[in-house]
């Protein structure tokens, strides 16, 4: 079934099919042409004509929900089906098969949509954080993410070097996808849909407020800072959203040191801005299913400071 999938993928993300209707069409309409009833000006470009009219379509959106309506087969219907006129016959088996190429077209779409944004389990050596980064290389390679993704939002259990949960969304705009990623002991589950608000815009305009750190960068902060840990914590929960935020007061907030991933409290007399941050708490067990957070530290991989001159 895997390469069924990919045989899929490959006809529908190259132009064989393109070429192939192409050739068919061209084919078929020689074929009309050729059966002809009887002799008449400029019937090739005609049949062209009725083919065009089967294909043609009027589409709306409603909500999420786009719907597609064949007008040009309902207008030959209604209108043009029962005139009289030369070679009838084959003009109307030029828009019948108009009609069928435009819905073996839809057919196809909704095939292609249904193996393209399908759930995958993908096998994995190991899931540990320190393979984060080797696994995402993994799934980007098997999913085909572009290096200018990003992660919405990332959640992680840990204890040490084992993972108790792991659970992070990928948002690939050039390909128009959202990657749902989570663990399981060997594979990740990985649940993918549209960005239905995505428009060629997305591409084009910056949003100030969000980060977008490069993945593999993201990944390997995760696996190399060294975090400050607590001897009663029995695992601890890292946090991070795609948001920069802002800090009136300085507070639980350490930078990273990118040169050995150390960290220091920050000490700054002023209020600080577009940070780009993730927090990690610990998690102590009070008793069976009833877990108690600990102190909280928020690690600042980026920031400005607001200093005020007046």
């Amino acid at each position: 079934m895997k390469y069924i999938f990919k045989l899929i993928e490959y006809i529908n993300e190259t132009n064989i099919l393109s070429l192939a209707t192409l050739i068919l069409t061209i084919g078929y309409l020689r074929y009309l042409y050729n059966k002809k009833e009887e002799v008449e000006e400029y019937l090739g470009f005609k049949l062209v004509g009725f083919y065009m009219l089967g294909l043609f379509t009027f589409s709306f959106n409603f909500e999420y929900i786009k719907f597609v309506l064949p007008i040009g087969f309902i207008i030959y219907l209604l209108f043009i089906k029962n005139k009289e006129r030369k070679n009838n016959i084959i003009k109307k088996k030029a828009t019948v098969f108009g009609f069928i190429i435009l819905c073996l077209g839809g057919i196809n779409s909704i095939i292609y949509n249904k193996v393209e944004y399908r759930d995958r389990i993908i096998p994995m050596e190991s899931i540990a954080i320190n393979s984060l980064k080797d696994n995402y290389e993994i799934l980007k390679k098997e999913l085909d993410i572009d290096n200018q993704a990003f992660i919405e939002k990332f959640e992680l259990d840990y204890n040490k070097n084992e993972i108790k949960m792991l659970s992070y969304t990928v948002k690939d705009i050039n390909n128009n996808k959202y990657y749902y990623i989570s663990n399981n002991t060997k594979s990740y589950n990985v649940y993918i849909s549209k960005i239905y608000d995505y428009n060629e815009e997305d591409m084009l305009v910056f949003n100030p407020m969000e980060y977008n750190i490069d993945i593999e960068k993201f990944l390997d902060i995760i696996n190399n800072v060294k975090f400050k840990e607590n001897k009663d914590a029995d695992y601890y929960t890292i946090l991070y959203r795609n948001e920069l935020m802002s800090y009136e007061e300085i507070g639980n907030l350490y930078t990273i040191d990118f040169n050995d991933y150390s960290t220091k409290k920050l000490k700054s007399e002023y209020p600080i801005y577009d940070a780009a941050q993730f927090s990690q708490m610990g998690m102590k067990r009070l008793s069976e299913g009833s877990w108690e957070g600990m102190k909280s530290y928020t690690y600042l991989m980026d920031y400005k400071v607001y200093e005020n001159n007046e």
